[in-house]
């Protein structure tokens, strides 16, 4: 039923010259490109900048130099050894700013979620507890009112 597949010739690969190096480069090529323009690459283009290291909160050695964000006013510190001939405050400034801006939204969703859970503890089978949830509802969000006092919208 149905009959045997159709057969094939066989192939005499005795009789084919050896191959080239030309021919062995050539069939390799699309390898050797695979790796090696993602490295040429890498090579020649400039990677992100590197800032100075900052600390936020109190100044700890080496950390001592106190500088102020141009545009939120974000205190830091940096170390004055990293600093000496540094021109590009601007640019660290902004920097620093996203870190810090970062670091609020981070804070605040945690105070945020503790708001939320303590609102949710409050709430009974059948009625809440009012004072519990009042509680709850004025816990304070210090890094939210920072960011809302940025202009950010907060949603509770």
């Amino acid at each position: 039923m149905g009959g045997g597949a159709p057969r094939r010739r066989p192939h005499n690969h005795a009789n084919q010259p050896p191959a080239s190096p030309l021919a062995a480069l050539q069939s390799l090529l699309p390898l050797l490109l695979l790796f090696i323009i993602p490295l040429l690459s890498s090579l020649f283009s400039g990677g992100a900048p590197t800032y100075p290291s900052v600390r936020f909160d109190n100044p700890l050695p080496p950390k001592t130099e106190h500088h102020t964000s141009y545009r939120l006013k974000v205190d830091y510190y940096v170390n004055p050894n990293e600093v000496v001939d540094y021109r590009n405050w601007k640019s660290l400034d902004k920097h620093v700013e996203e870190r810090y801006t970062e670091m609020l939204v981070g804070q605040c969703n945690i105070e945020i979620d503790r708001q939320r859970q303590a609102k949710q503890a409050a709430q009974g089978f059948w009625s809440r507890d009012e004072v519990k949830y009042e509680e709850a509802r004025r816990m304070p969000t210090p890094a939210c009112r920072k960011l809302e006092s940025w202009g950010y919208r907060i949603q509770y």
